[in-house]
C-alpha cells in the first residue's frame, strides 16, 4: 500500500483532523538552522543508570500519573 492509498483508507474525520502540537512543533523547527531536534524520537545512547534507577523507584512507589 502506498502513501496515497493509506491516506484514502482513513476516515474523512481522520484525514481532516488538525495537526497535533508535536507535529506543529516539528514542522516549525525542522528547517531552523542550528536547532537541535529534541522534540521527537529516541536517542542513540543508553539511559544513564541514575535515571533508570530513579524511574524504577518511582514506578515501584506508584508515581505513574501526569502532573496537573
Amino acid at each position: 500500500m502506498n502513501q496515497e492509498e493509506a491516506l484514502e483508507a482513513l476516515s474523512r474525520e481522520a484525514r481532516e483532523a488538525p495537526e497535533s502540537g508535536i507535529v506543529e512543533v516539528f514542522n516549525y523547527g525542522h528547517t531552523r538552522e542550528g536547532l537541535i531536534p529534541l522534540w521527537a524520537g529516541e536517542g542513540d545512547l543508553p539511559t544513564p543508570a541514575f535515571i533508570s534507577d530513579a524511574v524504577t523507584r518511582s514506578l515501584a512507589a506508584g508515581e505513574t500519573f501526569y502532573t496537573y
